[in-house]
């Protein structure tokens, strides 16, 4: 689901994301106005996560890293 937009827009977090920064799930929503959010994209579909998580994520049960 990472495209390179969202890669690129990890940067624009203001705080690492840990666990985030390399899950296909990660997806960085930027307002108008420069703040950016992280939201997992799998939360749509799995009940355990939350759509928005506190970050630094250090441990996530839907991790997957973006290479597989």
């Amino acid at each position: 689901m990472a495209g390179r937009e969202t890669l690129a827009s990890l940067s624009a977090l203001p705080v690492n994301p840990g666990l985030c920064g390399d899950c296909r799930h990660a997806l960085v929503k930027e307002t108008h106005r420069g703040t950016a959010y992280l939201r997992c994209g799998r939360a749509a579909w799995d009940d355990r996560l939350v759509r928005y998580p506190r970050l630094p994520v250090t441990d996530c049960e839907g991790f997957a890293p973006q290479d597989q």
